[in-house]
Parts: C-alpha cells; sequence; structure tokens
C-alpha cells in the first residue's frame, strides 16, 4: 500500500490513474492501516473520485465520531455521490450539537431542497436563522427558493447583516442573496449592485485567470479531430447512456427531468464519474493522447465499463441512464471513442442569457463566473467547442435550445424523444412533480411547470450589462 506522500509523488507527475488505484487501495486496508483520513479524502476528492472520498471521510468520521467538522466532511461527501436522503438524515445529528446546530438545520434544509421538498426546506433554514441570525448561506438558499415570509421585512433583515458581517466568506452569500432578493422585488439597480460587490469580492478572495482555460479548450478542439476519434473509436459501445452537452445555467436540468419522465430513463444529474474512468488519460492533452494512439480496443472498454460500472453503482439498475455533466462539452471527445453509438443532446441557449444567469449565481466550482467578462469569454469559448462536438457527432447529436423547449415545448419534446428512440410518455408535462433529486441552481424552477419567464432575462439588466455586452456579441 503506497504511502500518503507516494502517492502525492504520483498526482505531481500526472499518474493519475496510479493515484487513484493506490487511494482505492488505502481505504479498502483502512483497517489494518490506519491513515491520514482528511488527506485522502482531499486528495480523492481532487481526482474526481467521490466514492472513495466519501469512504475516506466516513473513516475520518470514525475517529471522532462527535466532531461537527468530520460530519460536515462525510455529509458534503454524501451529496457528492448522490446520496441526498443519507446527507439529510445525518445533518439531523448536527442539531444536537449545540454549537452546530444551525448548520444542521441548514444543511438538512439544503438536501430536502435537492429533494424539491421546499416546504420543509424553508420551514429549516427559519429554524437555522433562529439559531443563527448571522448564517448567511441560509438567506442564499432562501433567495434561490424565493422563499420570502416577508420580502420587505426579509430585506431589511439581509440588509442589516451586511452591516454587521466582516467576514469575506460569510458576506458573499449574503450578497448574491441580496441580489436575487431585490431582483425578485424588481428593484433592478439595486440587485445588480449586490450580486456585482458578491462577485468583486469573490475575485478579490481569489483571483481567476480565465486565459489557460481558453487555451486549453482550444487544445482540446484541435487534439480531437475527425481523424483521431476515427483511428480511436472503440469497437465497444453502448448506447444506454444519453449524454446532455451544456453551459452552466442552459436548460439542460430541465431537459433530464423532461426525459426522466420516461420509465426506462434514469436521471443522474451532474457528476465526475467520466472523468474517473478517463483518468489513464491525464488531462487529454496532445502528449496523452499521442500515448493513447498505442491503446487497445481492450483499453477503451476497460474506461468504458468503469464509467458504466460506476453509474449502475451510484444510481442502480437502469435500462437508460442521462448523464448531465457540465464537463461533458469537455469529454465530448473521448466519449465518441468510447461510445460510438450514444447520441449527445446538446442544451442550448442564447449566450446573453447564460452569461447573465451564469453571473447572478454563485458556482463555486466556476470560478470565471465572478466576472462579467469572463463569464463572456467562456460561454463563447465553449460553444465554439460545442460547434466543434457537433461536426465530429453529425447527426448523433440533437440540437435542443432552451428557448425552443419552452415556447414550443410539444414540438420540441416530440422531436427530442424521437430522436432518441424513445417514446414520449402522455404524463412528461408533469416533469416537475416528479421527486427525482437537484443539486443545480435550478433546483427551484424545475419544480414549476414550462413557461417562458427566464428568455431574454438578461434585457432586465441591459444597461448594466451592456459595456460587456457591446464587446462580445455585436
Amino acid at each position: 500500500m503506497a504511502a500518503l506522500q507516494q502517492i502525492s509523488d504520483m498526482i505531481a507527475a500526472r499518474q493519475l490513474a496510479d493515484a487513484a488505484a493506490a487511494l482505492q487501495k488505502t481505504v479498502r486496508k483502512k483497517n489494518k492501516a490506519p491513515a491520514d483520513w482528511n488527506a485522502v479524502m482531499r486528495m480523492a476528492a481532487g481526482l474526481g473520485d467521490q466514492d472513495t472520498a466519501l469512504a475516506a471521510a466516513e473513516a475520518w468520521l470514525a475517529q471522532a465520531p462527535n466532531d461537527p467538522h468530520r460530519q460536515i466532511a462525510v455529509i458534503d461527501a454524501l451529496g457528492g455521490v448522490a446520496k441526498h436522503k443519507e446527507a439529510a438524515v445525518l445533518s439531523r445529528a448536527l442539531q444536537k450539537t449545540p454549537a452546530a446546530a444551525a448548520d444542521g438545520f441548514y444543511l438538512e434544509g439544503a438536501f430536502q431542497a435537492r429533494l424539491g421538498k421546499q416546504t420543509e426546506a424553508l420551514s429549516l433554514f427559519r429554524r437555522a436563522l433562529a439559531l443563527n441570525p448571522n448564517h448567511s448561506p441560509v438567506w442564499e438558499q432562501i433567495a434561490l427558493l424565493n422563499g420570502y415570509e416577508d420580502l420587505d421585512a426579509d430585506l431589511a433583515e439581509m440588509s442589516a447583516l451586511a452591516n454587521r458581517l466582516k467576514t469575506p466568506n460569510m458576506l458573499i452569500p449574503l450578497y448574491y442573496a441580496l441580489g436575487r432578493a431585490f431582483d425578485y422585488a424588481d428593484e433592478i439597480d439595486k440587485a445588480f449592485d449586490w450580486i456585482a460587490n458578491g462577485a468583486a469580492l469573490r475575485r478579490r478572495l481569489s483571483p481567476f485567470n480565465l486565459q489557460p482555460q481558453l487555451a486549453y479548450l482550444e487544445r482540446l478542439r484541435t487534439t480531437f479531430t475527425p481523424a483521431l476519434i476515427n483511428q480511436l473509436q472503440s469497437e465497444a459501445s453502448d448506447d444506454n447512456i444519453i449524454f446532455i452537452l451544456t453551459a452552466p445555467r442552459s436548460g439542460s436540468t430541465l431537459i433530464e427531468q423532461i426525459l426522466a419522465t420516461a420509465s426506462s430513463i434514469t436521471p443522474t444529474g451532474e457528476h465526475l464519474l467520466m472523468r474517473l474512468a478517463t483518468l489513464p488519460l491525464g488531462s487529454m492533452e496532445p502528449p496523452d493522447m499521442q500515448r493513447a494512439l498505442n491503446y487497445k480496443n481492450s483499453d477503451w472498454r476497460k474506461m468504458a465499463q468503469i464509467y458504466l460500472s460506476a453509474v449502475r453503482r451510484r444510481f442502480g439498475a437502469g435500462k437508460t441512464y442521462t448523464d448531465k455533466s457540465v464537463t461533458n462539452y469537455w469529454y465530448a471527445g473521448v466519449i465518441r471513442i468510447m461510445f460510438p453509438a450514444v447520441k449527445l443532446v446538446w442544451a442550448k441557449r442564447d449566450p446573453r442569457d447564460v452569461v447573465w444567469s451564469c453571473f447572478r449565481s454563485r458556482i463555486s466550482a466556476n470560478q470565471w463566473t465572478q466576472s462579467l467578462d469572463n463569464c463572456a469569454g467562456a460561454i463563447l469559448a465553449q460553444d465554439r467547442l460545442s460547434k466543434h462536438w457537433a461536426e465530429i457527432y453529425g447527426d448523433d447529436l440533437i440540437e435542443t435550445p432552451y428557448e425552443d423547449l419552452v415556447t414550443a415545448p410539444d414540438k420540441t419534446t416530440s422531436d427530442l424523444f424521437t430522436r432518441l428512440d424513445k417514446e414520449r410518455p402522455d404524463t412528461w408535462e408533469n416533469f416537475y412533480k416528479d421527486d427525482n433529486a437537484v443539486a443545480t441552481a435550478s433546483l427551484a424552477q424545475v419544480r414549476q411547470p414550462l413557461n417562458n419567464k427566464a428568455v431574454g432575462s438578461w434585457r432586465r439588466y441591459e444597461k448594466h450589462l451592456a459595456p460587456i455586452y457591446d464587446k462580445y456579441f455585436q
């Protein structure tokens, strides 16, 4: 069993698959060789191995079962592997510890919201605030659900809290909450100012340079050519996965929820299972793909099987699965090699709406969302790469514009199900009544019937967005 320093060295040398295997072995042998489980958890999470991260978090908690920090680590890890109900249950243990009770109510509320239980979630959030009026992440969750008891009173309380808090990490979620609340009140200037303040504070705490990411996307585009994909394409195939290609805030959650009304389709949301399966490819850079030229068909089958087995373990037996992971636009080339028979659904949306929606949402996983300029640059780069995948996939890529979905839903959904060779259920319009877990910022919108309220939403903020939009969208 490799020591943690050896595993760290593997990661530094980009021997990612070996590092993941060593961490998995460490977890399997945990009773024989105790380790620094916090470090194991962080390493596994960094590699995208969420299941190993959970096992390490549980081992860490076992060493000190009443430690709230370790309980929270397990709760977060449970959420990472879609065990939302289990996370909600464990959150109740925190509620019994006075110093962590507010966190317990907040976390249980967040997971109940993911499960569509908004009334229960809002009640839990209010209990958290009663215990800790300074718990600003609670206000952010309330704002995501538009769960105001008295909008004026809630705005007054949040504004007062903004004057009391001093810690940037607590101010940031509050600023975004105030932005959403003033948006709900139709006070556009105040809404934009609060969101912009939150974004500026994020930039100050964690500066981000978009250029390396843009360069990486361009390398993906030029690396995964039709010739390379045809040369490497696996003979093994499995068409029981529907991959959804999407930028954040583009309607992919809505598409997945509608598809999941078919009893044969199991939604899997967003996860890192493709990343884990393709660790042997490193970063999919030209040197990595050059080595892949020597791969045998069995090597590609092995990666495909790792992915499929992981999906089945996490989400149970199913005939067809959807995968709407936001990183699919990175992996579309590899997906074409590993699963040449699958269909790819491209969830498209007016980029002006996407940029604004990303900027107003605190998406921690995407640092580029903390700047309007970076939002525009990132979304246009993703769109360019997606167009490349459209050329690669041809008829196997199904464009599904958000605007068509909400303004002409009958035709758009009929075409979508037909192209996927699936029968559209008569009850598809009741997608919002299903209790599928939703762990994205769309968790409130997809619990409502189809509507076109979000189409052109950027126009309400046109005067604030004009300096950036005039630069990128002329």
